[in-house]
């Protein structure tokens, strides 16, 4: 049963707010991808990443403070210690996709084949591979993109959306709804990066529902964004030897 009276206005406030940068997002799609493309702007990549780093964070800095003024708690937020075997296996998932992520770095670090099945795969991904860093500061900025995201996007769409729908939606709808949002906000990905995404959303969700804490979504998020750079990074290294070696 829904309840929209019982959320508070601070919170409406904040579920508004990230409407409207999903709405910014989808209406600035096509000047950023133009702006890639265009040969003219080299810097373009390196300002879409600033933006949303400066967006992301002061998105989050805003729905957490609503979140506080309307009464609720941090902790109530998820920025707390889980407790108990809940705790455990939410850490546990995250150490196992922690070695997962570490034998694929390792796996495209030390083969020729993985990484040509690497750049094909990003060839195939459309927009996706518009975002992804080429010089060297892109590359470095790409990394303060990877933290930022893996902290403020799971404020965002797990800590505040589901915990604001759920007081009008059950808990399982307010969820489904919050993860339907955060794959809409990867629209910049093009429908396969979309596609890609909905695996690791469900995921994410799941083990922030079981751990009842927003932490080891944080850590795995930054860690899935981070070896995606890593793997950038290599990729471009062994270019020219893996060419060469064709």
């Amino acid at each position: 049963m829904m309840h929209i009276s019982n959320l508070p206005l601070e919170l409406a406030i904040g579920i508004g707010l990230i409407l409207a940068l999903l709405a910014w997002n989808a209406l600035r799609e096509k000047a950023d991808r133009a702006a890639m493309l265009d040969s003219s702007k080299p810097d373009a990549r390196l300002q879409l990443y600033n933006s949303t780093i400066a967006t992301l964070w002061l998105l989050a800095m805003a729905c957490t403070a609503l979140w506080v003024t309307s009464g609720l708690t941090l902790a109530e937020l998820g920025l707390r210690a889980g407790q108990g075997w809940r705790s455990l296996l939410s850490w546990s998932i995250v150490g196992l996709a922690a070695c997962y992520m570490m034998a694929s770095l390792l796996q495209v670090r030390f083969s020729r084949k993985a990484r040509v099945q690497l750049r094909e795969q990003l060839g195939q991904s459309g927009d996706f591979g518009l975002i992804h860093p080429e010089t060297a500061r892109e590359q470095d900025r790409f990394f303060l993109l990877a933290i930022t995201a893996g902290i403020t996007e799971e404020i965002l769409f797990r800590g505040f959306l589901i915990g604001a729908l759920a007081l009008a939606f059950p808990l399982w709808l307010a969820a489904v709804i919050a993860a339907g949002l955060f794959v809409l906000g990867h629209a910049y990905q093009g429908l396969r990066g979309m596609l890609n995404t909905v695996p690791i959303t469900i995921g994410l969700t799941l083990i922030f529902l079981v751990g009842d804490s927003l932490w080891p979504v944080i850590v795995l998020h930054i860690l899935a964004d981070v070896a995606a750079g890593v793997l950038f990074r290599v990729s471009d290294q062994y270019a020219e030897a893996d060419a060469a070696a064709a």
